[in-house]
């Protein structure tokens, strides 16, 4: 049985196929994954974009990158250990939709949800006080999220539970989607016994429980779903072996 938790920047890292299923069975990303090892890296077929997702808990475990063109620059996005598969998938997910119904400054995002600048004035803070956004001249942007080390800390911001950081000419859509998903009320569900320890005093936790079935099932409706909208010109047959085998129980 599942929880759900919330607020959803808080609740660990969760399932990371909810990140890569989508890529590579909706939008035919090429896996190169290293057999025995928990690195996969996934390229577009246009070899511009590239995730990769190495697990390192003193380092970047999702980078989204593009190489550039002719008319693009280059970009980074990186996110560390215990940041929300659903957050990094909003950034995956808008870079392969093509969507880009956002603000032109993604702070508006969190403007409009009540979020509130604090000094220096490039920053803008959550209401709780656990995430702090600040976004550089250029577009570089900075994520920090904290949570309270114990039930007994006085401060709210004792300990990082994950950051996340865009490079210049990051696009903006790509920036407002994954503060889109930061800012979304809906709990996610996760494992309670998976969770961080340190999280428990900083998260809330509904009673009712949801079976593990039913994260499975939503899983594979939304790459349903994701394929149904894809954008772009038509994709090519699958690579051999490449498919992402549905779970059944």
């Amino acid at each position: 049985m599942l929880a759900q938790v919330a607020p959803r920047y808080l609740a660990c890292g969760g399932d990371p196929r909810w990140v890569t299923a989508p890529l590579q069975q909706a939008f035919r990303w090429q896996s190169a994954h290293v057999p025995l090892s928990p690195v996969l890296r996934l390229t577009r077929r246009d070899r511009q974009a590239e995730l990769l997702l190495s697990p390192d808990p003193d380092d970047h475990w999702w980078t989204l990158h593009h190489t550039g063109s002719s008319t693009e620059k280059a970009w980074t996005m990186r996110f560390s250990a215990r940041t929300p598969a659903e957050i990094v998938a909003a950034a995956t997910d808008a870079l392969a939709t093509s969507a880009v119904d956002s603000p032109a400054d993604p702070m508006r995002v969190l403007e409009h949800a009540g979020w509130k600048h604090s000094v220096p004035d490039h920053q803008i803070s959550s209401p709780d006080g656990f995430v702090t956004v600040s976004r550089h001249p250029l577009g570089a942007m900075n994520i920090r999220v904290t949570a309270r080390d114990g039930p007994w800390a006085s401060e709210p911001t004792a300990r990082t539970a994950w950051r996340a950081y865009f490079s210049d000419h990051t696009p903006p859509h790509l920036a407002a989607a994954v503060l889109v998903g930061m800012v979304s009320t809906e709990p996610v569900l996760r494992d309670e016994r998976a969770l961080a320890p340190f999280l428990r005093y900083s998260v809330r936790i509904a009673r009712e429980r949801v079976p593990a079935h039913q994260a499975e099932s939503s899983l594979w409706d939304r790459v349903d779903r994701l394929a149904a909208h894809r954008v772009g010109t038509p994709l090519p047959p699958q690579p051999p072996g490449g498919s992402l085998p549905r779970r059944t129980r």
